[in-house]
């Protein structure tokens, strides 16, 4: 007769692929929220912890035994479950007498507890007991990877769309540089030509000056030649600059008025914003994609027969188990096993 020594074991080597999927911050192990605890805090931590598992163990078994609605089955599925959390609560950690021995008198409740409900399931019960141990489990892990799968496909697909925008994005945003640099420099060149102009003006005034005084004449005509030099160069240097445009895109923009100039700047701040939000979107997008693949791996990892798995083939698989809990649990049972999904997992 299978004992119930032999079901914590077989609890304790659950597979670890529908955990996978309950790693985030409900699985999150206790450990990580006494870090920064010195090691006194954290016995006390600990201490508490365990005699919280260990009132809650002690109010479990009557719950479970004293359901109406759950057969025999169900009942000897969750007491083991519920025998493992005990087995792994090390007595020692409590230092009253009162709980040392309230964890012994309910590790023996839970022993007759469970001969009784063996008894009742008789040799056949308790191998398809074992035999379907782990189905809820694992059509729940099933049902998640499943889930991701077709999420990840979304997310591909997602990221397929994004770099299609991205890329007209990158489009727009060159066209947009280009106007605005020609822009850029049409307003240099016009800006050179001003100067240039300031200047001949400048030399003009020092030969005006002469006539006054050829010292002062001769500091400013020094000075506006220096100026008009300078000026003439820049008028030339934009000028190449802007004539390196094409003829269609030079009309367009020398024939702007203020408000276009604006407007042109304007679409291209509006370029480099959707540029910006479309990259971060991109990057976010794959961040998402590698937590969904990184669990998929891992669970292809731990269970090498989902990787090639078809949609449909996990459906028959998923199908496959249920008639077989519905089999052994009843259809009530089955709906009530999965209700209790908490209770049957290793927590």
């Amino acid at each position: 007769m299978i004992s119930l020594k032999q079901l914590t074991q077989l609890a304790a080597t659950s597979t670890e692929v529908w955990q996978v999927f309950q790693l985030d911050s409900a699985r999150v192990s206790p450990t990580a929220a006494v870090e920064g605890m010195d090691a006194k805090e954290r016995a006390e931590q600990q201490f508490l912890r365990s005699r919280s598992i260990l009132w809650d163990l002690t109010g479990r078994i009557k719950i479970i035994l004293d359901d109406q609605t759950t057969n025999a089955a169900i009942k000897a599925r969750m007491l083991v479950d519920a025998a493992r959390k005990l087995e792994v609560l090390d007595a020692k950690i409590f230092p009253a007498r009162e709980d040392k021995n309230r964890h012994a008198q309910l590790t023996r409740d839970y022993q007759v507890s469970f001969d009784s409900l063996r008894l009742a399931l008789g040799e056949e019960g308790m191998l398809m007991l074992t035999e379907t141990f782990h189905y809820p489990e694992r059509i729940f892990a099933l049902g998640e990877f499943v889930k991701l799968r077709r999420e990840k496909a979304g997310l591909d697909s997602r990221g397929m769309g994004i770099e299609k925008k991205i890329e007209e994005a990158q489009e727009e945003l060159n066209e947009a540089e280009k106007d605005h640099a020609c822009v850029e420099a049409l307003l240099s060149t016009r800006k050179a030509q001003k100067g240039a102009l300031m200047a001949l003006g400048v030399v003009l005034l020092g030969v005006v000056l002469l006539n006054v005084t050829q010292l002062v004449a001769a500091i400013v005509g020094v000075v506006g030649v220096i100026l008009l030099m300078l000026g003439l160069f820049s008028w030339l240097s934009s000028g190449v600059v802007f004539a390196a445009f094409d003829e269609e895109l030079k009309r367009k923009v020398s024939a702007f008025e203020e408000e276009g100039f604006l407007a042109v700047a304007q679409r291209l701040r509006k370029a480099r914003e959707n540029m910006k939000a479309l990259e971060v979107r991109m990057t976010d997008n794959r961040k998402e994609l590698k937590t969904i693949t990184d669990k998929l791996d891992k669970a292809a990892e731990l269970e090498r027969t989902w990787r090639p798995m078809t949609d449909l083939d996990v459906d028959n698989l998923t199908q496959k188990m249920t008639e077989r809990c519905k089999h052994f649990f009843g259809d009530a049972g089955a709906r009530t096993i999965f209700q209790h999904k908490r209770e049957l997992s290793l927590l």
